[in-house]
């Protein structure tokens, strides 16, 4: 038999296959129990030919391909199936005055086959000769070329004939007959799924629908190298792995343009219409978050408010190892808790988290016991403290005192202290976006949709909003600033003659300007880049995109800058609380870890955890060795430019498991 490593050495040497794609097919076998050969076949990674056109390379034998090559009948009627089978062998030619048979084997140790041969034929004088061809091909050929149902030749994976993805509900469609060449759709689909298998299946289904041309494509990266190849009229989205607003697409918007995108969920494809708790739960407080957020759109600190409640209440509800659906509970609480809507939408939404007794604004603290309720309570209390007594919230010690008085039960006590925790850390981990940059927002509409000067401001920029070119002129030379975002409409002069004036004065002609605009017009974007702009965007604006743009021009201008951070030990703050903080606030940071000289990194973009790497380690196995560590040092720094995504679960799901994994090697 070929041994793994000299099909793998082969495979790399041709450029067959990647190491990568060379360790899923391992990693298949393995799971399936099967031959490495036989995962290349199922897996697709090659065909019958390819591999036999392989293994003749590596042992310097002759190949031929069985599948389309029939046995003549006499060799037929000189060789019986049963002994083909028996010694699985395939008979290829024969030359009758030689007397020399010509077999094809999978082992190439056959010097024992040719006398086992010549017995069950009895013919001692027959000079036996061998061709090389894998096992699986033998196996199929024999099953192909002696059978009397000579079946199909095609190589897709076989779906059973009573299977059917229509619920019992639905009844079949009658009387509608097509011609095969009539359900042939000629339109050219790219499937984005990280899975090999998932793909193939797919791959399957779609040809049986008649979608004839079907691409893959394992990663974004991937697509919009394919896009540059060629068009596709659809892109097909793993929606679990690839989130509808997720930065993947931004990233690839900015190299391509997309034609139509759908996004489908394997389970309920495969089950019926069943959608996974995560997903309803995200859908439910996507919503929630949405209307609140529109509501408050004109009252900017109201909204501030609630948006730090939403965040604290999810960072003490999993800093107390909450249930997944206490969490969602939770959050949806603090979204809920706010006046007017708030109420409106609690007593029309149905939920299963019992909400109005999560929010129980009339009930004492010494009467709640539902641990959601109380988590609540002590940030609302917090905020209170913020508000009526700043200089007393920013001291820890004084904020244990006064709030120890409403929550003085231990088990509150407990919570509390967890909280104040909380407090110290964010803290700490704030000065992770102390960029040391100005922002100045010029736009008379700004105060209208601060979503924009929000993102920039969480992000650690110091964001400033001005209503008139005038006034802006005069604070940029004033105090100067980093970053200036400008509408053209602006009273008492456009935002064009203020791009204008400051590239002539050379205080301010390094400050980069972007124009964000709703006006139109031919030759709009060509007269404000002549005017000295270094870009021109239209509204609404992408946040990602324009986040992104902004940290690789201030990157540019000061490296030293971009890479500020913070540092610490992991006896102090673990990396799990670290993880948590970073997500809930969709940072775009790296964080570095080092344990015992080893080393490690973890990347989170806008949040959310898309790689992680250890010694030769890469992706969940990585993220998991590396959040068990106890003891070690971290630093984490701000971050514009990722590896390749190799984590797509959710933030949640990571930690429980790591948490999960932790714990069993800990009882071990």
């Amino acid at each position: 038999m070929t041994t793994n490593k000299a099909l793998k050495e082969h495979f790399l040497r041709e450029g067959l296959l990647t190491e990568k794609q060379l360790q899923q097919v391992e990693d298949h076998a393995r799971a399936k129990n099967i031959s490495f050969e036989e995962a290349l076949l199922v897996s697709k990674s090659t065909d019958f030919r390819k591999l036999g056109q392989c293994l003749a390379k590596i042992h310097g034998r002759p190949y031929h391909h069985l599948i389309k090559a029939p046995p003549p009948d006499e060799l037929k009627s000189l060789v019986p199936v049963e002994i083909l089978k028996r010694f699985h062998v395939f008979p290829v030619a024969y030359d009758e005055d030689n007397k020399i048979l010509i077999l094809a084997a999978g082992d190439v140790d056959t010097g024992p086959l040719v006398d086992h041969l010549r017995n069950a034929l009895s013919s001692k004088s027959l000079n036996i000769r061998f061709t090389i061809a894998s096992s699986q091909e033998i196996g199929k050929a024999l099953d192909l070329h002696y059978s009397q149902d000579v079946g199909k030749t095609s190589e897709d994976i076989e779906i059973p004939q009573e299977f059917t993805i229509i619920s019992k509900g639905q009844k079949q469609p009658e009387d509608l007959q097509f011609e095969e060449e009539e359900m042939r759709n000629e339109k050219t689909v790219l499937l984005l799924e990280p899975d090999l298998d998932t793909f193939r299946a797919l791959k399957t289904l779609l040809r049986k629908e008649g979608f004839t041309t079907v691409h893959w494509a394992s990663s974004s990266e991937e697509v919009a190298r394919i896009f540059k190849e060629g068009p596709s009229d659809l892109l097909l989205v793993n929606g679990r792995y690839y989130h509808k607003q997720g930065p993947w697409l931004s990233e690839i918007l900015k190299e391509i343009e997309l034609p139509k995108i759908s996004y489908y969920f394997t389970r309920p494809l495969l089950l019926g219409q069943e959608f996974p708790y995560s997903q309803m739960s995200e859908a439910l407080i996507s919503l929630v978050a949405f209307l609140v957020k529109n509501s408050l759109r004109k009252n900017n600190e109201k909204l501030r408010e609630v948006l730090m409640r939403v965040r604290y209440c999810k960072l003490l509800a999993l800093r107390l190892g909450l249930s997944p659906g206490q969490v969602d509970g939770t959050v949806l609480a603090a979204w809920l808790s706010t006046e007017v809507l708030g109420e409106a939408l609690l007593e029309q939404m149905p939920s299963p988290y019992d909400l109005k007794e999560i929010i129980a604004p009339e009930a004492p603290v010494k009467e709640i016991r539902r641990v959601e309720a109380i988590v609540l309570r002590i940030v609302n209390r917090y905020q209170i403290l913020r508000k009526e007594q700043p200089d007393m919230a920013n001291d820890i010690d004084q904020a244990r005192k006064i709030m120890s008085r409403d929550f003085s039960s231990t088990e509150k006590r407990s919570m509390l202290e967890t909280f104040l925790h909380i407090i110290r850390d964010e803290e700490f981990l704030r000065k992770v976006d102390q960029k040391s940059a100005t922002i100045i927002i010029v736009d008379p509409t700004e105060s209208r949709d601060p979503t924009l000067a929000l993102r920039l401001t969480n992000e650690g920029y110091h964001v400033e909003e001005i209503s008139d070119a005038e006034t802006a002129a005069k604070v940029i030379l004033k105090t100067g600033a980093d970053v200036v975002i400008s509408e053209i409409n602006l009273p008492g002069t456009d935002g064009v003659k203020l791009c204008r004036a400051l590239r002539k004065n050379p205080k301010t002609a390094h400050i980069t300007f972007y124009f964000l605009t709703m006006e139109e017009g031919e030759r709009l974007a060509a007269q404000c880049l002549e005017a000295g702009a270094d870009d021109f965007l239209k509204k609404p604006a992408d946040p990602e995109l324009l986040s992104l743009k902004i940290q690789r021009t201030l990157a540019m201008k000061s490296p030293t800058e971009s890479k500020k951070g913070v540092s610490g030990s992991l006896t102090e703050m673990s990396s799990t609380d670290i993880i948590q903080s970073l997500s809930a606030g969709d940072k775009d940071v790296e964080i570095r870890l080092e344990h015992e000289g080893i080393k490690g990194r973890i990347y989170l973009q806008g949040g959310e955890i898309i790689h992680a790497e250890v010694e030769e380690i890469e992706g969940e196995e990585a993220f998991y060795r590396l959040t068990a560590w106890e003891k070690g040092e971290f630093q984490i720094s701000p971050c514009s430019q990722f590896p390749q995504r190799t984590i797509h679960g959710g933030t949640m799901s990571l930690l429980m498991e790591g948490a999960r994994l932790a714990d069993e090697a800990g009882g071990e």
